[in-house]
């Protein structure tokens, strides 16, 4: 199962809009039943409101004011024109008390009505009457409607609102861990590192800076340390590997040698010529990290790869392979420093022709739109994936031969980084590799 993977940010709005949407939620449905208890309540109240009234009516005019004594059918009715309310007052002949509102249906002009009613007993003159107070249930229900549409809308509006406040404020508290993610992504060297304090009034992301940044002295210094004794140990090496070379090349003068003797002195003789590459190589690492070549030659790119081939065309002869080479038609000349740029190419080239035992290499350059691309591809052995993914690493060797000191590839590496090159491995075992450079262009590096 894939796990998607946030930002903290993202996260806290999702959050959030999770827990806001979840408690809307809640208040939508309970909402129709808050209407309505509300609505009932108002109504309830609205009623109760106009007892009163009557009742000081009655109290002010008199009961037969509104009900004549005299007539058959002791009672009183006010309806509106709409049917919407009526109040009535109709004389008891039992002594009852009441005091109740409840949902009743009157039948008004052979019309069924549903009315919320207050019934209300009073006595006056020794007799009892019952006041009734009603309000037409469809208006209730329409009040009630509206009530629930506001609700809803409201609760919509509010949703919004702190969503927009939140993700703000969100974005806001947060923007100094955004800064110092920006200075940790785009350092490429400890030496250039951005060291300045972050502007935060929050105490746990200033603390997070001051950690990082006393981090980053520390592994610079190590960074340091390690390039000067690097390139120092490699320079002192140089002497005594040239008083060996020496020494038995003056032995390999003496006519006293037995033909096992001589073989055994070539054999160090040879070792001692790949402690040499290995030594130099670790040289130019070690001033590649210290950045101190020039990028300011511009090297026509396909005439180096002629070079290349050319020198290690012998190899090439050898081993019986065959040579492809498709050629761009568009002049590219990329700014930089021609000999790093020829360690690159030859050291992939002969990597490629070192793991290669019969078919071919093929090279393929074409000028695309934003870059100039170079393959090589050979016919070889092949990697499997997981060999992809450490071809640059110091040391790594995945083949038999007897120089496998797994550097070259990783000075390659670095020469692409150095230069802003894109360098990428397409391989399959027992197929053959690709490795592709992605030269960075511009408009002036065409011709």
């Amino acid at each position: 199962m894939k796990i998607f993977k946030f930002k903290l940010k993202n996260k806290l709005v999702f959050f959030n809009a999770l827990t806001k949407t979840t408690i809307v939620t809640l208040l939508l449905i309970l909402v129709p039943w808050i209407a309505g208890i509300i609505t009932r309540q108002d109504t309830d109240n609205e009623l109760v409101q106009k007892l009163d009234k009557v009742l000081a009516l009655i109290e002010s005019d008199g009961i037969n004011n509104f009900v004549d004594q005299n007539a058959e059918l002791k009672s009183f009715g006010s309806y509106n024109i709409i049917k919407a309310e009526f109040v009535s007052i109709e004389q008891l002949d039992v002594d009852t008390l009441i005091d109740e509102i409840q949902f009743s249906q009157r039948n008004i002009e052979e019309e069924i009505i549903d009315y919320r009613v207050l019934s209300y007993s009073i006595k006056k003159d020794g007799k009892t009457y019952l006041i009734e107070i009603g309000k037409s249930m469809e208006d209730i229900y329409k009040f009630e409607q509206k009530l629930k549409s506001y609700a809803v809308i409201f609760l919509i509006i509010i949703l919004f609102l702190t969503l927009i406040i939140d993700l703000i404020f969100i974005q806001f508290l947060l923007k100094p861990l955004d800064k110092i993610t920006k200075k940790l992504h785009n350092i490429k060297d400890p030496v250039n590192f951005d060291y300045s304090n972050i502007d935060s009034q929050t105490t746990d992301f200033v603390y997070l800076d001051q950690s990082i940044n006393a981090l980053m002295q520390k592994i610079e210094k190590a960074f340091i340390n390690e390039r000067e004794y690097i390139g120092n140990v490699s320079h002192e090496l140089l002497t005594p590997i040239s008083i060996i070379r020496t020494k038995l090349d003056n032995i390999m003068l003496s006519k006293s040698l037995s033909e096992t003797d001589m073989i055994k002195i070539v054999e160090a003789k040879q070792t001692l010529h790949r402690l040499t590459n290995l030594v130099r190589t670790l040289l130019v690492m070690s001033r590649i990290e210290n950045e101190e070549y020039l990028l300011n030659e511009k090297v026509n790119i396909n005439q180096l790869i002629d070079e290349v081939i050319n020198e290690i065309n012998d190899k090439i002869l050898f081993k019986g392979l065959s040579l492809e080479r498709n050629e761009s038609k568009t002049v590219f000349h990329f700014t930089g420093n021609k000999q790093l740029l020829f360690t690159m190419i030859y050291n992939i080239i002969n990597n490629s022709i070192r793991y290669t035992e019969a078919g071919s290499i093929t090279i393929i350059s074409k000028v695309s739109k934003d870059s100039f691309i170079l393959n090589i591809t050979d016919t070889g052995i092949g990697m499997i994936p997981n060999q992809t993914e450490q071809i640059f690493l110091r040391h790594k060797s995945f083949g038999q031969g007897i120089d496998n000191y797994g550097i070259g590839l990783t000075l390659t590496k670095k020469i692409a980084d150095y230069h802003k090159i894109t360098i990428s491995v397409n391989s399959e075992h027992k197929i053959g590799t690709s490795i592709i450079l992605s030269f960075p262009s511009t408009k002036s590096d065409k011709v």
